[in-house]
């Protein structure tokens, strides 16, 4: 239901909220203070907020409360976690003043003096004139709102009273009470009559049991109840041990919640027609057993939905179960003798259910996602089941139970064991370190010693005692042709973040690394322990590394680090490939916005996901599983792509696969643009580049190399010949340093001195000389990824000496306070090429609070050295930072040669102004919020020339997103995927207005 809003003029989003229930979602500026007074103005006068006080002590969300492995210590008793907990009174004290002082202000708005006189004013109630939700617009709430002017709004706090003694129940315990009183031992109660308006029968009763016994209850068979009739809802809900009730007839929903120990026998009337079939009907209906911790339930009959949800010791015996059975289950036992609902186990993760198969589907409508489906032919499952049907037979004279028995234990073969993934390791764990099952393995036959002796061996190399934690990774790494699936089972996956650390480098080292071009990361190394790195995953409830501030692609990190964890290669190359195009791009050059957003770094490292993901990829490329993507169909329509970066490439396979005709413009020699000559090779192989492009070429898409539009071709000829144009021509507009001595000799831009090195390697004929950096002082001017990337390329040309300046202060090395997760963490770092600087010139390359005031020259026009001066940033009275320089702290830095990586100010313009694209505020071509299109009809944007400077990350997710934005434009409807490679779909229509 949409919000209502008091009136006197206040804003109808202030008080926005949605929904009835104590649960709120958040809409726009303050939800629970719209909560608050909106729902006193209905007369209510108790709130419940939610989660809201729960975030301010520091929860996060994970939604890992009943693992016991909370990360930051609100819902565990693990001691070592609870040291997490950084939550103070205070912090609840401020939210709930603040809470407080809003609604004061809108009290004194509306004229209220007193909370307790809001109470009941719905006369103070408005509909929203603007509903967040459209379909809210279509309710009629006058309703709700006070129309007599003469009538007290006020509510009334009288209540009828209630007749407790006349309840079925209360005269029950009136009967048994000489049982509790401990004056007889057994009772046994005759027919009583039940009706559907006798609720919650049982829990008064258990509840003085429980005063007098505690949760232990009565001895067993102490009560048994026989009732006939239809019982109302939550019957028998938190029965206690020791109390049998035995119903003929029916029950409403929610029979056995929360059962504690008790019996519950439920069979149909014995007046039922003799054609009557039990498991063909209904006789319990929707989430019956609901939390159930232990006792007994069967049911002759079928149940309705979510059977045996959250069941967590309780053995049920039915003759079928509606949709969800068994859902969230983490204990106990549930025997179903007919057929199932769709979505059965989903989410179970404990206990064992056993289900009769004749052809009903069963294993279609099973969620695979956290068990296993077994044959029942252990021995002890089939005495247990044996035992189990008896009892049910005895107790309801169940027509099936009587046919399975007399066919045993050849209809064994019809049942199918439901296994939960996570409880079947946890019992190998427990066979694993008992003594007992290791004398029974000793006396097994050669094979079952084999692999004995090799799990022993193991857990030598990688111990999971839970008492010392793992310091260095690479010590307690197993050989890496060890049986993977005995690793797995070694591996805590469940507290993996809190027993292994985070691998400490995946560089090769730098001693080596510095003297070759070859790709600096150290692959095997990294292999070698990926499925421990994958075990530090917490598989979060809310995984902030896919949110805004994680990963710009969606990438459902969760999922393929566990299947990586599980060994299943294979699923998670294809679910790492449903939202990411180039993964053998972001998972070398990408900086991991997703591992500063990572939920463990709040406690601990960061989960290695980067990693992770170019491991998926390069094993994806060695199996041979990569292969071209050829469209089935082809549409017809041509599009026109100006700019083979990683934009473009992105939006050309996207659309390519949509069936359209792609053509990729490049004005350089080779398809790939800065992938190609703007990331050093040894940050970026080119065999890799090499490889994807290929790869694009072989799916249908036509690269047009050395042609520049606007240039070489009129780019509006360019819109005239096609369906879309779209430009993904990047930010290669370079940043300048205006200051005395710029036009000196040996001053460069740093992407022209690194493609210019780039074209040399790969053959092409430049004179690289002037830009060579061997034997000459160097010094960076700028950070980031392009500045370490000159440093790096200037060390391995053989520079005599690197600086670098940076004019900001220097980073802290852990967040600073204006710098929360998960925001990306402004923290120092040292970076492959800071490391090799470091071994090779025995000196950190950074200077930091410095500003280059002038280029000298040596006489001959070169620069030969700047004149700098040091910085202090401060805040004015607005709070924003201004520079000042420092009094008496001028010097000189003497070099020969200056690269500029001062970072880039848009797309160069003169193809804007051939199509007369409009800019934005930062130089960057204008596009609708949200949307690619430009000015110009079918002209698009795509990339940093849209958005501006930024991740190659970021240039993919914009080439997808416009390329999703250009087949629904063109063709009317889509297939493509949006972020999270979530594919739209289209609902039509229901309702107007």
């Amino acid at each position: 239901m949409e919000a209502l809003a008091p009136l006197a003029g206040l804003e109808s989003s202030t008080l926005a909220c949605h929904g009835n229930s104590a649960s709120r979602r958040r809409t726009r500026r303050s939800s629970s203070t719209a909560f608050a007074t909106e729902w006193s103005c209905r007369c209510a006068d108790e709130f419940g907020f939610s989660t809201a006080p729960l975030i301010t002590l520091g929860c996060i969300m994970m939604r890992k409360c009943h693992l016991n492995t909370c990360p930051v210590g609100v819902a565990t008793q693990d001691p070592e976690l609870r040291k997490k907990f950084e939550g103070k009174p205070e912090h609840i004290i401020n939210y709930f003043f603040l809470l407080a002082e809003e609604i004061r202000s809108i009290m004194a708005r509306l004229g209220i003096r007193r909370f307790q006189d809001l109470v009941g004013r719905a006369d103070l109630l408005a509909p929203s004139s603007k509903p967040v939700n459209p379909k809210a617009a279509l309710l009629d709430l006058t309703a709700m709102i006070l129309s007599d002017p003469n009538a007290d709004p006020r509510p009334t706090k009288e209540q009828p009273p209630f007749p407790y003694g006349e309840r079925l129940e209360s005269k029950v315990i009136e009967l048994v009470q000489p049982v509790i009183d401990g004056k007889i031992k057994q009772l046994e109660l005759e027919w009583q009559k039940i009706r559907n308006v006798d609720r919650t029968f049982g829990a008064t009763l258990s509840y003085y049991i429980s005063l007098a016994y505690n949760e232990k209850g009565l001895p067993s068979n102490s009560i048994h109840i026989r009732l006939r009739g239809s019982a109302g809802q939550s019957f028998c809900a938190f029965l206690a041990h020791g109390v049998t009730v035995t119903l003929e007839g029916d029950a409403n929903d929610y029979v056995g919640k929360g059962l504690s120990g008790g019996e519950i026998i439920i069979r149909p009337s014995p007046q039922a027609p003799p054609e009557f079939r039990t498991e063909k009907s209904v006789i319990v209906g929707n989430v019956c057993l609901y939390g159930a911790t232990s006792g007994r339930m069967f049911v002759c009959g079928q149940t309705g939905e979510r059977f045996a949800v959250r069941n967590s010791g309780s053995t049920a015996v039915c003759e079928g179960v509606g949709d969800h059975g068994c859902e969230y289950m983490t204990g106990g036992t549930v025997v179903i003798l007919g057929a199932t609902g769709r979505n059965f186990a989903a989410g179970m993760s404990g206990g064992i259910a056993y289900v009769l198969e004749r052809n009903w589907g069963f294993r279609q409508k099973c969620n695979m996602e956290t068990i296993d489906l077994d044959p029942v032919s252990d021995k002890n499952d089939i005495l247990f089941l044996h035992g189990l049907l008896s009892e049910f037979l005895e107790k309801t004279g169940s027509a099936t139970a009587a046919e399975l028995l007399s066919n045993w234990p050849a209809c064994t073969r019809e049942f199918i064991k439901v296994f939960p993934k996570e409880y079947r390791k946890a019992l190998e764990d427990i066979k694993v370190k008992s003594p007992k099952f290791l004398q029974y393995q000793a006396s097994l036959d050669n094979d079952y010693k084999e692999e004995e002796n090799e799990r022993t061996i193991v857990t030598r190399q990688h111990s999971v005692d839970p008492d010392p934690r793992v310091d260095d990774i690479e010590d307690t790494l197993p050989d890496p042709n060890m049986n993977s699936k005995i690793l797995r089972r070694l591996l805590d996956k469940k507290k993996g973040f809190t027993r292994y650390r985070r691998i400490k480098t995946s560089y090769r080292k730098a001693e080596k690394r510095m003297t070759d071009w070859n790709e600096i990361y150290d692959y095997k190394e990294v292999r070698r322990g990926i499925q421990v790195q994958a075990a530090r995953c917490m598989d979060c409830g809310v995984p902030f590394c896919q949110s805004q501030y994680g990963c710009p692609l969606g990438n459902v990190i969760p999922k393929w680090n566990d299947l990586v964890f599980q060994d299943n290669w294979r699923e998670a190359l294809e679910q790492l490939l449903q939202t990411n195009n180039f993964p053998e791009f972001t998972g070398r050059v990408c900086p991991a916005p997703c591992e500063g957003a990572c939920v463990l770094s709040i406690i601990e490292k960061s989960v290695t996901i980067k990693n992770i993901e170019c491991t998926i990829i390069d094993y994806g490329f060695e199996q041979g599983w990569i292969k071209p993507d050829i469209p089935d169909n082809r549409t017809g329509k041509k599009i026109a792509i100006i700019g083979s970066g990683p934009s473009g490439l992105a939006a050309a396979q996207q659309l390519n696969r949509a069936g359209h005709w792609v053509t990729v413009y490049e004005r350089n020699d080779r398809v790939g643009g800065l992938l190609m000559y703007g990331v050093p090779t040894m940050k970026l192989s080119k065999e890799v580049v090499q490889r994807r492009t290929d790869l694009l070429k072989a799916e249908g898409i036509t690269f047009i190399n050395n042609t520049e539009i606007g240039k070489d071709i009129p780019a509006r000829q360019l819109v005239d010949e096609n369906d879309v144009v779209l430009l993904a021509v990047g930010s290669t507009w370079p940043r300048d340093i205006p200051i005395p001595g710029r036009n000196l000799n040996g001053i460069y831009f740093a992407m022209a001195f690194l493609e210019t090195w780039q074209k040399k390697q790969m053959g092409n004929n430049v004179d690289e000389l002037a830009m060579h950096a061997k034997g000459k002082h160097v010094i960076v001017i700028g950070g980031g990824d392009t500045g370490g990337d000159c440093i790096g390329t200037s060390l391995r040309m053989g520079a005599a000496s690197i600086v670098s300046f940076e004019i900001l202060d220097k980073p802290t090395e852990k967040r600073a306070n204006n710098n929360p997760w998960p925001q990306w963490p402004r923290v120092f770092r040292v970076e492959y090429g800071h490391e090799e600087t470091i071994v090779k010139y025995g000196q950190e390359p950074r200077t930091f609070n410095i500003l280059s005031k002038e280029f000298l020259n040596d006489g001959n026009g070169n620069v030969a050295g700047i004149r700098t001066t040091q910085v202090d940033w401060k805040r004015d009275a607005t709070g924003r930072w201004f520079m000042e320089e420092i009094p008496g702290s001028e010097k000189v830095f003497e070099c020969d040669m200056v690269l500029l990586a001062l970072g880039f100010l848009g797309p160069e313009k003169a193809l804007l102004e051939e199509l007369a694209l409009e800019e934005d505020m930062r130089a960057n071509i204008q596009t609708e919020s949200g949307k690619y299109n430009t000015n110009i009809s079918r002209v698009y944007a795509a990339g940093d020339c849209r958005r501006g400077q930024s991740l190659i990350v970021n240039a993919i997710a914009e080439g997808r997103q416009a390329a999703k934005q250009i087949d629904l434009d063109l063709m009317g409807r889509t297939s493509l995927a949006g972020p999270g490679g979530i594919v739209a779909a289209k609902h039509r229509q229901v309702y107007s207005g």
